[in-house]
C-alpha cells in the first residue's frame, strides 16, 4: 500500500511528468523513475503545510494480520529477508518480529535507526501521528485483492472530486487501481493459504500476532471476528457501575 499511495501522490504532484513517462500507479520503484521522489519538499512536507488546518489527509489502511501475513510473504518466503529464521519457520519469524517491535517500543526514545524491515512490520497505530492526530485523516479501508479495494477506489476517488481535480485525473487513478497491481502483492501466492492455516491453528503464533497488533483493532475500525474471544470484547475497560 505504500508503493500505491506514492504513486498517487507522485502522479497528483506532477501529472505532466508521470504522463509522459507512460506510468502506471503498479509499476514499482526499481521499474520506472520517479522526478517526485528526488524533490525533497515531496518527501518531507513544511510545517505549514502540516500546521494548515484545511490540508488534507489520507491513509489506506488493511487489516493487521492480513498486512502481517504479506510483510512475511514479501520480506521472507519471496526476498528471503526472515530475521535470522530458516526460510519458511513462521513460528521464529513471528517471534522474532515480536522482539524486534518490543524492544522499539520498550526503548523508543533512544535511537532513531530503525530497521526497514521493523518499519514494514510495525503496527498502523504507530505512524503518522495517529496517536495524536487520527481525526485529522481520511482512512481508505483496503484489502489485498482487486475485489476488497472497490469501495476504497471509490472513497478516494470522492476525495479528489471534493479537493478539485480534473475527472480525467481521478478517473485514470481508479482505473489504474481497479485493473492492475503492484508486483509486490502476495494475495495469490501459493503459500498465503499455508500461512494462514499457521496462524488460525498454532496458539503460540496467535498469542503474539495479538499481542503486536491488538491495539490497531482497537484505534481503527476493523472488525475483530478473526481475533480470539478474549480480544473481541473491550475488556480492558473498567466497567461503569
Amino acid at each position: 500500500m505504500s508503493q500505491l499511495a506514492t504513486s498517487i501522490m507522485c502522479l497528483l504532484y506532477d501529472e505532466d511528468s508521470f504522463i509522459q513517462e507512460n506510468l502506471s500507479l503498479n509499476d514499482t520503484w526499481a521499474t520506472t523513475s520517479r522526478k517526485c521522489l528526488e524533490d525533497p519538499e515531496f518527501q518531507k512536507p513544511s510545517q505549514q503545510l502540516l500546521n494548515d488546518p484545511d490540508t488534507l489527509r489520507f491513509a489506506f489502511i488493511r487489516d493487521p494480520i492480513q498486512r502481517f501475513v504479506s510483510f512475511y510473504l514479501n520480506k521472507c518466503v519471496s526476498f528471503g529477508g526472515c530475521f535470522g529464521c530458516a526460510e519458511k519457520n513462521l513460528r521464529c519469524f513471528v517471534r522474532k518480529t515480536y522482539k524486534v517491535l518490543k524492544n522499539i517500543s520498550d526503548y523508543r526514545h533512544g535511537s532513531k535507526d530503525v530497521d526497514v524491515m521493523a518499519v514494514h512490520a510495525a503496527p498502523l497505530s504507530w505512524m503518522c501521528n495517529f496517536d495524536k492526530e487520527l481525526g485529522k485523516w481520511d482512512l481508505l479501508m483496503i484489502g489485498s485483492d482487486l475485489e476488497e479495494r472497490k469501495s476504497s477506489t471509490l472513497h478516494l476517488a470522492n476525495i479528489l472530486k471534493r479537493q478539485g481535480f480534473k475527472d480525467s485525473l481521478v478517473d485514470k487513478i481508479k482505473k489504474d487501481m481497479s485493473i492492475g497491481e503492484t508486483p509486490h502483492g502476495t494475495h495469490k501466492s501459493s503459500h498465503r493459504q499455508e500461512a494462514e492455516r499457521q496462524i488460525r491453528d498454532d496458539p503460540y503464533i496467535r498469542d503474539l500476532l495479538h499481542k503486536i497488533y491488538f491495539f490497531d483493532y482497537v484505534v481503527f475500525p476493523f472488525k475483530r471476528d478473526e481475533l480470539d474471544k478474549k480480544y473481541q470484547t473491550n475488556f480492558w475497560r473498567v466497567p461503569e457501575n
